[in-house]
């Protein structure tokens, strides 16, 4: 059989799609342009976004048994719907001991094959109708998503039914990912970015399942027979831990039959095992790793809150000031344009269910990076000693309003906001809210957690180069 192409010149799916990627990518362009003109500010302070909110309303849904709820938001802008599921703590860190990679080769074959249709004509099949469907195994979750024309909405609901409740799991398939999965994971230590970030996992979470290799263990993959994948799927991809959004070209009628035709025959009840909170030491320590590399790498960890936590926005606004808004952070005017030691340097709130973290990191010439550490050891220090001022917080709640709405040019990003509100109970009205809740933060908060969470002396870093 010939396989057709993946993406078609007359294929409406692609054209959409590409659209919507070159106007992100055009949006993205123009924000790093001012950016590194230094002038985002004055770009914020005139923008059009300022004070707007989301007019859309989000709807909930029940379907009539109540054992599937998801998010709507309703757009008719577009004939076309994206439709993004989790399910919860189905993710990697639940892989049963000596089964490491299930849950991620479970989501590399669903899409290989399903019911009647083998790997060639299913894709054939998702190619023709202008269908995308894909899944993955993050730490916490197992994931998937739907795009798809509207017209073509009731055949796509079809094949996700048909990979979440039939899938094949043919020999050939399983043989083929297994040896793309252990060929990713030999290819690792070859990327000293790689090796740093299993590293840092092992040494920052030590027994916890957060400690292995997203990827899998080999000797665990090459042991993984249909009978582990079928019984993940029976096990961990039930109604009773499935969260969903959906967004675009559907009413909440048409809505509820998706939700009914999708994810109806799966099981009501699966057997996830629950996986405890990580217990992390943050006493100061530093591993090093000695490699010859281009450039010195540093990965560090600090104590963080997780996304209901009372601390969460005065801390996600402190982190913005410090190291999340890219070359206007304090860490970027000092460690880059003042001292010249890094070309990136970066911070960040990373929301792992178990084990929330604030993270940070740079690279640097071996000649540098030692200045360049010390430094920011010694902002650290400086942001907890000083804090901010109204100016900083001013610029901060400004900028991380104004940019917000641009998380709404696409489709897909819409529904998976959807399905984070609902894993994190933000309410129905998150989307008109979000912005009030950054508004309302005042300078005593973030002052206050900035003294609470920044501590050189609560600091794990692991760095890998020459030294």
């Amino acid at each position: 059989m010939v396989r057709h192409p993946r993406y078609r010149k007359n294929n409406l799916f692609s054209k959409v799609s590409v659209c919507v990627f070159l106007s992100a990518a055009l949006i993205g362009g123009i924000i790093n342009f001012f950016r590194k003109q230094d002038c985002w500010q004055d770009i914020i302070d005139n923008s059009v976004l300022q004070g707007k909110t989301l007019s859309l309303a989000v709807k909930e849904l029940k379907t009539p048994k109540n054992d599937i709820t998801a998010y709507l938001l309703e757009d008719n802008a577009n004939p076309i719907v994206s439709i993004d599921f989790i399910f919860k703590n189905a993710g990697s860190i639940s892989d049963d001991k000596g089964k490491q990679g299930l849950s991620r080769m479970v989501s590399l074959l669903l899409t290989e094959g399903a019911g009647d249709y083998d790997t060639e004509t299913l894709k054939e099949e998702l190619d023709l109708k202008a269908i995308s469907i894909t899944f993955s195994a993050g730490k916490d979750d197992f994931g998937g998503s739907l795009l798809t024309t509207k017209d073509n909405l009731a055949k796509a609901i079809y094949f996700l039914n048909l990979m979440l409740t039939s899938p094949r799991f043919d020999e050939d398939d399983i043989l083929r990912i297994k040896q793309q999965m252990k060929e990713a994971i030999l290819r690792q230590k070859e990327h000293p970015a790689n090796e740093l970030q299993l590293e840092f996992a092992e040494e920052v979470y030590g027994q916890h399942p957060y400690s292995e290799n997203y990827l899998g263990r080999i000797s665990d993959i090459e042991k993984l027979s249909k009978k582990d994948l079928s019984e993940f799927v029976s096990n961990s991809l039930s109604k009773r831990n499935l969260v969903v959004g959906i967004a675009g070209d559907v009413t909440p009628s048409e809505a509820k039959t998706v939700l009914e035709d999708a994810f109806d025959d799966l099981p009501s009840i699966g057997k996830v095992d629950f996986v405890r909170n990580a217990e992390i030491k943050f006493d100061g320590r530093t591993k090093s790793l000695q490699r010859t590399v281009g450039q010195n790498m540093l990965l560090a960890a600090m104590p963080s809150v997780g996304r209901n936590h009372d601390d969460f926005y005065p801390l996600f606004v402190a982190n913005h000031i410090w190291g999340g808004s890219g070359l206007t952070s304090k860490l970027a005017k000092e460690i880059r344009e003042r001292q010249g030691l890094t070309y990136s340097i970066y911070s960040y709130l990373s929301l792992d269910d178990k084990a929330p973290l604030m993270l940070v990191g740079f690279s640097a010439t071996k000649e540098n990076f030692a200045k360049a550490k010390k430094m920011l050891i010694n902002e650290i220090v400086n942001f907890a000693k000083n804090g901010i001022d109204e100016q900083d917080l001013i610029k901060a709640k400004n900028s991380l309003v104004a940019s917000y709405n641009l998380r709404f040019a696409s489709i897909q990003n819409i529904a998976q906001i959807l399905t984070a509100m609902q894993k994190y109970n933000l309410g129905l009205d998150f989307l008109q809210k979000r912005n009030e809740y950054i508004k309302q933060i005042n300078l005593e908060q973030v002052n206050e957690v900035i003294r609470k969470y920044f501590n050189d002396k609560k600091i794990i870093t692991i760095e890998i180069g020459e030294f």
